[in-house]
């Protein structure tokens, strides 16, 4: 539970009441209980809010008319996505998800762990891998040989982790990724597939988060990359020799081909595919579902369907589309017109 005043310092807002008003919770505002503390971002959401419990604390990006049993803490417009954040991290319930090193660990000779690691039950480390200080591993997770883990990771249970594949600080894995399994290559001889060896490792730069059930591939050779600060949601796939960038978001759904590269800053909506063999450059957005299978995607595109095309052209043949049928139906008329 905090004071009003002491969630104001924490969010660098001012606060217009009561100070000293104890708030036990951060609720939304379809869901107000009393001594909870609610986020208003417009004037619009402020006026339906006002009408439910009174008391509480109201946080807002604009100037409140001030009634009674209101107290508020009025935050600058520009800040309001970070106050945002720091709200919903103070009122974090953070447990330690594991404590220590578990006696039904299996920790291989060879294997370096850090100080305050934190290694549940029944989770493998295989030897010549290092794990940095302050890491978390979940229960049923595999590391392999010769990984390298930085420090302050989160590793949710039932994670599998090839060997050479190396994870930078901050990196957050959820529960049934797997990284570094082999990249999906073959070569017809002889009329029979046969496998290509894939020798290479993934490498993940710090801060990268990787949502539940996706799947990183290692290299044929060298690293598949992820960079900095990058996101993937839960279910994606993505192959052998790919790069991303930095501050990228890669969404739920997403296959992303061999060998392709994926600029910095680069947005791929819902179940989007990529050719193998592409390259994506910076302030790239894709929209959901599309197919992209041109060679080159040019910095600060836009694009959309499938095959992918710009993205306000393809809109404008979508809406041609939705026309056709009345468009066949006139010209039917026009031909029994003419043939009369």
């Amino acid at each position: 539970m905090y004071t009003v005043g002491y969630i104001a310092e924490k969010i660098s807002g001012r606060v217009v009441g009561n100070e000293k008003k104890e708030i036990s919770e951060i609720c939304s505002p379809e869901n107000i209980k009393k001594d909870s503390i609610v986020f208003i971002k417009d004037k619009r959401m402020y006026d339906s809010v006002e009408q439910g419990i009174k008391s509480l604390c109201v946080v807002v990006d604009f100037e409140p008319v001030a009634k009674t049993g209101f107290d508020y803490i009025v935050v600058k417009s520009e800040q309001k996505d970070q106050v945002f954040i720091k709200l919903l991290s103070l009122f974090e319930e953070k447990e330690l998800l594991y404590q220590g090193i578990s006696g039904k660990a299996s920790i291989a000779e060879g294997a370096e762990i850090g100080k305050d690691v934190a290694i549940d039950d029944f989770v493998k480390v295989e030897s010549k891998t290092v794990i940095g200080d302050r890491t978390s591993i979940g229960a049923h997770c595999a590391v392999g040989p010769r990984c390298k883990i930085g420090k302050d990771c989160i590793i949710y249970p039932n994670v599998t982790i090839y060997a050479d594949t190396i994870i930078g600080d901050r990196v957050i894995i959820h529960s049934g990724v797997i990284i570094g399994a082999d990249g999906y290559s073959y070569a017809n001889i002889g009329g029979k597939n046969k496998k290509i060896p894939q020798i290479g490792g993934v490498l993940i730069e710090n801060d990268v988060e990787i949502g539940a059930n996706s799947t990183i591939d290692r290299a044929t050779l060298g690293y598949t990359k992820i960079g900095e600060n990058t996101k993937i949601d839960n279910i994606v796939q993505i192959a052998h020799n790919v790069e991303i960038g930095k501050n990228s978001i890669i969404c739920a759904l997403c296959g992303i081909s061999g060998s392709v590269k994926i600029g910095n800053n680069v947005v791929l909506a819902g179940m989007v595919g990529l050719a193998d063999h592409i390259k994506i450059e910076d302030d790239v957005f894709i929209g959901a579902k599309s197919g992209v299978m041109e060679k080159v995607v040019k910095k600060g595109s836009k694009l959309l369907g499938y095959p992918a095309l710009d993205y306000a052209s393809q809109l404008k043949n979508w809406a041609v589309i939705s026309k056709l049928k009345q468009v066949y139906s006139d010209l039917n008329a026009v031909k029994k017109k003419v043939a009369l």
